[in-house]
């Protein structure tokens, strides 16, 4: 790095390193024994809480640890007050800020808010708040997205209100963030199906239409994110969203589709040369769709398509003979 002075590493200060590196070791595996063998022993009281404490600290993916501290605070629950569930939650806060995508934190924060005595509202919404600052932070966060939807429909049930238009705006917020975003794509699908679901979209031809503009203004944003392709991909195909559409206005949006893509490909050919993958496998869903579904006397190009795909996409070539071999 720019204006930092670097470490010299003598003999005796590499040394001194790897002496303090296997000390470290050594007791770590030694603290490891004892908190197993508390645990085979089922020990459960402060002191044996304490070292999966200490053992988490330096370990927060140790499973086994994070299951056995449950049992731990299960069986000292009667004598546990709203301070500790306090500090139990920020326990994990401070493994999260560390460790964000480790499973097993994740997980347990979930049982501590279960156990948190009386399980209000104001921690439910207060979680709901602090996960979205942690999505702050790691927009792209899998668990944390889980997490989220987890938090959602708590705070749902224990009010009684449905948060579905919040979340499908927040959603919006974070993909126009970054239009990467899978999880928020992801969440978005199941938003939408559970807000059709619920017959909560007033108009659906207008929420319909500004949907499929907001895709394609997506693919000409990034036509190489495989999140807007996929995405679409759920969009043509959704049972639900076609319920709402004439069959002329499926086709036609099929048709406007098939324009847009090869539009995109033919600027991907004269930029790289060669085609977009994803736009490929995006027509060759759309044709589908026009001869199977619709039962459209169109002039065939998924062989075509087909045969490009194996040439720029050789790991899945088997995939596309298979394919090739069914058409």
């Amino acid at each position: 790095m720019h204006g930092v002075t670097r470490r010299e590493w003598t003999k005796e200060l590499l040394r001194k390193k790897r002496e303090k590196e296997r000390q470290e070791i050594l007791d770590y595996r030694e603290l490891s024994d004892e908190v197993l063998e508390l645990k085979n022993k089922r020990v459960a009281n402060k002191d044996s809480l304490l070292k999966t404490t200490q053992l988490l600290n330096i370990n927060p993916e140790f499973n086994t640890i994070w299951n056995y501290r449950r049992e731990i605070i299960k069986l000292l629950a009667p004598s546990l007050d709203q301070t500790f569930w306090d500090g139990e939650l920020a326990f994990t806060m401070d493994k999260l800020k560390v460790r964000p995508k480790v499973y097993w934190i994740w997980n347990h924060r979930v049982w501590c808010l279960e156990h948190y005595p009386n399980s209000p509202l104001k921690i439910w919404l207060k979680e709901l708040a602090i996960v979205g600052k942690l999505l702050e932070m790691d927009a792209r966060n899998f668990h944390g997205w889980h997490y989220r939807r987890y938090i959602v429909s708590t705070v749902e049930r224990l009010s009684g209100n449905c948060l579905n238009s919040q979340e499908f705006e927040y959603t919006t917020a974070k993909i126009n963030q970054n239009i990467s975003n899978f999880s928020a794509w992801f969440q978005r699908t199941n938003i939408i199906e559970h807000m059709l679901a619920r017959d909560q979209i007033a108009d659906k031809e207008s929420f319909i239409d500004d949907e499929f503009q907001y895709i394609k203004n997506a693919m000409f944003t990034d036509a190489e994110d495989q999140s807007v392709w996929t995405y679409l991909i759920w969009f043509i195909k959704e049972s639900a969203l076609k319920e709402h559409m004439t069959s002329e206005k499926y086709s036609s949006m099929l048709k406007e589709l098939t324009e847009i893509i090869e539009l995109i490909n033919d600027d991907d050919i004269s930029f790289s040369g060669k085609d977009n993958i994803w736009c490929l496998k995006t027509l060759l869903v759309i044709e589908f769709i026009q001869k199977d579904i619709l039962k459209e006397d169109i002039k065939s190009k998924s062989r075509e398509y087909l045969d490009k795909l194996i040439i720029i996409d050789p790991l899945r070539k088997n995939r596309y003979l298979y394919q090739i071999r069914a058409l």
